[in-house]
């Protein structure tokens, strides 16, 4: 039951690893951080580390180094092509241009997008567009 809860401790944003810091600075510069909550050692099956409250309603996930693991849009924010891996930010441009995207996932085995328009998109590691989901 207690793991089901999901214990935080608040972290301010200065105590997030750098390359999570530089990240928020350069993609998101115009929005303020709400807040950051840092997973407790009770939550020891999440990769993530750092969860990040845009006010805009973006989420942003890190893991225990500042990489980014995740971006969700709460409120159909548009994610800004710029914060999403090259190789993915290029196929969408090419492909799905104009179509706001409102979720990214990485994970060990790939990366996924989602679209405002329900459209999910899978890449492998590296990138590389595999299937429409």
């Amino acid at each position: 039951m207690l793991g089901s809860i999901g214990i935080f401790a608040q972290a301010k944003t200065d105590q997030l690893p750098k390359t999570a810091q530089d990240f928020i600075s350069q993609h998101f510069s115009s929005v303020t951080v709400e807040g950051v909550e840092e997973n407790s050692n009770w939550k020891i099956w999440e990769d993530d580390k750092y969860e990040v409250r845009l006010s805009n309603g973006i989420e942003l996930d890190f893991d225990e180094n500042g990489n980014l693991m995740e971006m969700e849009s709460k409120n159909n924010e548009a994610i800004p092509d710029a914060a999403l891996p090259s190789n993915v930010a290029t196929y969408l441009k090419t492909n799905y241009s104009g179509v706001a995207i409102k979720g990214w996932e990485k994970d060990s085995k790939g990366q996924e997008v989602e679209l405002v328009d329900g459209t999910e998109l899978e890449f492998d590691a590296e990138g590389k567009f595999l299937k429409i989901d």
